[in-house]
């Protein structure tokens, strides 16, 4: 893998995107941090390569141009004051740092699942454009497919108190969604009106 800049974290998060590298927040150090710790959360195993293989400058310039609100979390969470064991690391951010192990964890699966030599060995052609029509149910809505998902219910939480939306109302199927013994707000035809 090709090393990082040599330059220390200086700055904000903004600093690195607006000259134009988004790995100037990236020296030596936090490089070799960073190759360690993705081939610890994702070896080389099945004709996989490991997430430090992956991970070259082109990658994780990807992730961090589309997601700049991760630069600064990810240096700290690469900062040599959390040692050189992983284990440890991943151990103290996991438990003091949630948010700042989320985002390591982001850059390095964001970085490695848009590799497109991961993506050929997944079978994964990436996102295609599929054809709707409007006036056609499709498939997956009649065998059930999306119940499970109904099922579970709402899945925000309050940003005020912090517990999950309750709403004991909402349908649990898709064919209670659209039947016609549950009244509805929603107008317009939605192909379940009948002839």
């Amino acid at each position: 893998m090709t090393a990082g800049s040599d330059r220390a974290v200086t700055g904000g998060p903004n600093d690195a995107v607006t000259s134009g590298d988004a790995l100037a927040n990236l020296d030596a150090t936090r490089r070799r941090t960073l190759d360690a710790v993705a081939d610890r959360l994702i070896p080389a195993a099945h004709g996989m390569p490991s997430a430090a293989e992956v991970l070259d400058d082109e990658r994780l310039r990807f992730v961090l141009t589309s997601r700049p609100d991760l630069i600064e979390p990810l240096a700290a969470a690469l900062r040599p004051e959390l040692g050189d064991n992983v284990e440890a690391r991943l151990d103290a951010l996991g438990r003091d740092e949630p948010a700042t192990l989320g985002a390591l964890q982001l850059v390095i699966v964001g970085g490695y699942y848009t590799d497109r030599r991961v993506r050929e060995l997944i079978g994964y052609p990436g996102q295609m454009a599929i054809e709707l029509r409007s006036w056609e149910v499709p498939a997956y809505l009649d065998e059930g497919l999306i119940d499970a998902v109904l099922a579970r219910g709402p899945s925000w939480r309050d940003p005020a108190t912090g517990r999950r939306a309750v709403s004991a109302e909402a349908p649990r199927t898709y064919a209670e969604r659209w039947s016609t013994d549950t009244p509805t707000t929603e107008g317009g035809h939605d192909g379940h009106d009948g002839p």
